[in-house]
């Protein structure tokens, strides 16, 4: 059983961000629990993979395929599948890999849980110490699609510093000149390995600031703070800040584009915000909890197969039904097909390379510190290029 303290590493950015929220989240109508969601709910079976592949079975040669059917290949409605293997499981298991040889890692911990105190600590997916004992790293995996950047990561040093302090792991760092903090996050559209190196002088500065964060959460009078935490914050529908943008949106009067800049980060703010309420909404109905106005009502149903492997059995005997009128197949993307390559020692780059092209899928909006470089906008040259050839007639 998964044990929570009070602060742990998921929430020390917020922690630091906002000292309001553990205040508010009290105030938060009770969630329906045991529900379950299709993406956490893989997320969780991939880390039990792991878990077991670099815990209790650990074998350098042992094949993935091994975990089919295995009761750790699940998680509630969830199964290992073929292509999750090939798309990030495999992947994962590359990198963690990569990260042992790149740092001479030669001993290591799964999931131990560390504490600062009796209500700081948390669970670290993996911590290794290197040959000469100089070197420890803290790896973390994120199976979601919502990248998470390593530098500068407040969870990555919030489990450092758990590590560093409780008795189980403390003796590691009496030696370290270098921390490396690691998240491996397959299929992010980035790498999937991520570093950052530090040492315990930045740990020193984060402890710092950490405890003194977590002392303003203890004043009743706590202001709440909006930023880039408030995701996944259990007091988001109800926080003052999000319900006074809520609020503000109300009395805007009309969209100029002049105005644009000052109202974007309040229309993220308000978007936000009633997701949060929607969610709540949903759950306090399916807890019984009527809502002046709505009810709960079925989605619509969808056909499904009862017994899907007695269907495939049945149409690939029948004689008027082809095979391509009975099945689909999708060829798989290139990063797929590349690491099928690299597990039969084919040379991609050589055999597929010139098949490939990066095609992006359109245009996004970002802020301005974005890493990314700015496109031009073809949209307006040609509404300029129609209007210089309107004046020109």
């Amino acid at each position: 059983m998964a044990i929570h303290l009070k602060y742990g590493g998921s929430t020390a950015a917020r922690t630091i961000q906002c000292p309001a929220w553990p205040r508010l989240s009290q105030e938060v109508p009770p969630a329906r629990d045991g529900g379950s969601n299709p993406a956490a709910d893989e997320g969780t079976m991939l880390h039990n993979c792991m878990e077991h592949l670099y815990g209790l079975a650990y074998d350098e040669d042992l094949p993935s395929e091994e975990l089919l059917g295995s009761k750790v290949a699940e998680y509630n409605d969830e199964i290992l599948t073929p292509e999750l293997i090939s798309a990030k499981l495999d992947p994962a298991i590359e990198a963690v890999e990569a990260l042992f040889e790149k740092y001479d890692i030669d001993d290591w911990k799964v999931e131990p849980f560390v504490k600062i105190d009796a209500d700081m600590g948390g669970s670290i997916d993996l911590i290794g110490i290197s040959v000469d004992r100089k070197t420890v790293v803290v790896l973390d995996y994120k199976f979601g699609f919502h990248g998470v950047e390593v530098e500068h990561n407040k969870q990555g040093q919030f489990y450092v510093l758990a590590a560093a302090t409780d008795s189980s792991t403390a003796a590691w760092f009496e030696e370290v000149e270098t921390i490396v903090i690691a998240i491996i996050q397959p299929n992010n559209e980035g790498d999937d390995l991520q570093t950052w190196e530090i040492d315990m002088a930045q740990i020193d500065a984060f402890e710092t600031e950490y405890l003194n964060a977590v002392d303003k959460t203890e004043d009743p009078e706590a202001m709440a703070v909006s930023g880039p935490s408030c995701k996944y914050c259990p007091a988001e529908a109800i926080c003052p800040v999000k319900t006074g943008q809520a609020l503000k949106a109300t009395r805007i009067n009309e969209l100029t584009a002049d105005k644009l800049a000052e109202y974007l980060p309040i229309a993220k703010e308000v978007v936000e915000w009633a997701e949060a309420v929607e969610k709540m909404a949903h759950e306090q109905l399916e807890l019984g909890t009527p809502i002046a106005g709505y009810k709960l009502v079925a989605k619509r149903a969808s056909r499904v197969w009862n017994n899907e492997a007695a269907v495939e059995d049945k149409v690939r005997k029948a004689k008027k039904i082809k095979l391509s009128e009975g099945f689909t197949t999708k060829l798989k993307s290139p990063a797929q097909i590349e690491k099928v390559c690299k597990t039969l020692g084919i040379d991609f780059d050589k055999t597929y390379g010139p098949m490939q092209s990066k095609v992006s899928s359109g245009t996004t909006m970002a802020l301005e510190s974005d890493k990314r470089s700015a496109i031009i906008p073809i949209a307006g040259l040609e509404q300029l290029n129609d209007m210089l050839g309107a004046s020109d007639e």
